[in-house]
């Protein structure tokens, strides 16, 4: 009976969501690895977490440990005054294209609304109008609404973590009032266009930015790869991370990139405002802490995070390719950004040279992330070498004079979910694609058979949606 009773409500399930609400994909969560519950013991600066209150602290004091670190503002005088952007009021066509992206299953924030009511809500005309009008005052006034800078930050594990016993090992998510969040997504849209047409991000910022996507990086690398070999030229890499990038964004830095981005005051002092008497209560499971203050960062989640982080990154790469320029010695060292993720790309002929150039390069980025409050993370770099030669040699990099360890370059590089090899072959990124896309394929055989479960039609789609982009994930380089 037990056993009747669990295939009929399984049956079931698999019914309302494949056939009622028409999404199968959601089945596949069913049929992935089932990560074991974390039972390690939490420390923070060797001392353990045993009681809630030092959870909150210790979660508080790392996603915030950047509030005191010093800024250099004057940092920004060395770039140009961007082109003026024309700030004109909102439109109704702007809120219906946000909104129309939105999932209307996505958790709510702290007002419990979901994207379902507000759907709902701004389809009379009447509520659009005031919603238009209370996004116009923001910018006019210069004001964001405290009810607005209420956040619930969930506290998720990271992925591919071998071990969880540390809060650096884990991520805080967003949730914000779904009112406001719509308005940020308004005002993000307008500052995708407005910083993309005035030219003020780089053109080798790949992340964060539309239109621009880890197969534009993929694509971009592999080119210069293959026409420094045509010169006769291997290609050295440097791969950096920032540490906690989005909570380490300086407010005071960013309004500043924000008035060089040619942004009006109003504009300006709206993001100040924006940026000022935050608040935020920590979700652990189903634990949550008292309110804390947050005066430093943004956070992951809103929708604001990926523009503003762009903005902010955007005068370290140029500050970092005109520092090149004003040596005395030329340095041809390219720079690549990925949201924190970034590359240093040399092509010589000649391994120590190529070599001495990546590590003045490295020197350069790191001294101007420092003077923006940034933080390399040393353990995380990375060194790999692209050549044709049969029998080529492999040397390190001793980074000690920077503040970072001896590295290495691996056989097999692994670069926003791609796999390269020296030579270009994609043979170990072709079977590890091939693999992923045959297990997952096993595995959804238990979705259902010729008599129960997915119809032929779903299980095509499903195949669609779940299997075919990790086949074609990355197949134009």
């Amino acid at each position: 009976m037990v056993c009747i009773a669990k295939r009929e409500f399984f049956d079931n399930k698999i019914h309302e969501i494949a056939s009622s609400n028409k999404r199968p994909w959601d089945l596949m969560n069913w049929v992935r690895k089932k990560t074991l519950p974390a039972n390690e013991s939490i420390s923070y600066k060797n001392c353990p977490c045993n009681i809630l209150p030092d959870l909150w602290n210790a979660l508080h004091k790392l996603y915030n440990s950047v509030e005191n670190r010093p800024v250099n503002t004057r940092l920004l005088n060395e770039l140009p005054q961007a082109d003026s952007v024309e700030w004109l009021p909102f439109s109704s066509q702007e809120f219906r294209d946000a909104i129309a992206k939105c999932s209307s299953s996505s958790t709510p924030g702290p007002d419990h609304i979901s994207w379902r009511h507000l759907k709902a809500v701004i389809s009379h005309n009447i509520c659009l109008e005031k919603l238009m009008h209370i996004a116009n005052a923001c910018i006019t006034l210069e004001y964001w609404p405290s009810h607005f800078k209420s956040a619930n930050s969930v506290v998720i594990p990271k992925p591919n973590k071998m071990s969880h016993n540390t809060p650096s090992s884990f991520r805080p998510i967003v949730l914000l009032n779904t009112t406001g969040k719509l308005i940020e997504k308004v005002v993000s849209n307008r500052l995708q266009f407005h910083m993309t047409a005035n030219g003020f991000l780089d053109p080798n910022q790949l992340g964060d930015v539309r239109q621009r996507s880890t197969t534009d990086a993929g694509v971009y690398l592999t080119h210069i790869i293959h026409a420094g070999w045509l010169r006769q030229c291997h290609t050295s890499v440097i791969a950096f991370d920032i540490a906690q990038f989005f909570p380490s964004l300086n407010h005071e830095f960013l309004s500043i990139c924000l008035k060089k981005a040619g942004l009006n005051t109003n504009v300006v002092g709206f993001f100040n405002s924006y940026h000022s008497n935050r608040f935020t209560t920590y979700t652990w499971n189903n634990f949550s802490s008292p309110i804390f203050n947050t005066n430093v960062g943004v956070g992951q989640g809103s929708a604001l995070s990926p523009i503003l982080s762009a903005i902010y990154l955007a005068p370290v790469i140029k500050i970092f390719k005109k520092r090149l320029k004003r040596l005395k010695e030329n340095i041809p060292t390219n720079i690549l950004s990925f949201v924190d993720d970034g590359l240093l790309i040399s092509q010589e002929k000649s391994y120590s040279l190529s070599s001495s150039f990546l590590l003045c390069s490295y020197n350069i980025i790191s001294k101007i992330l420092i003077n923006t409050g940034l933080v390399m993370e040393h353990s995380k770099t990375e060194l790999f070498y692209f050549t044709r030669a049969h029998h080529p040699p492999n040397p390190s990099i001793n980074l000690s004079l920077v503040g970072g360890p001896v590295i290495s370059p691996k056989p097999i590089w692994q670069y926003l979910g791609f796999y390269f090899d020296r030579r270009l072959n994609f043979n170990y990124y072709t079977h590890f694609y091939a693999t992923k896309c045959l297990s997952t394929l096993s595995a959804m055989k238990m979705l259902g058979n010729s008599s129960r479960g997915l119809l032929p039609i779903q299980k095509r789609l499903l195949y669609r949606t779940c299997i075919l982009p990790i086949t074609l994930y990355g197949f134009q380089l």
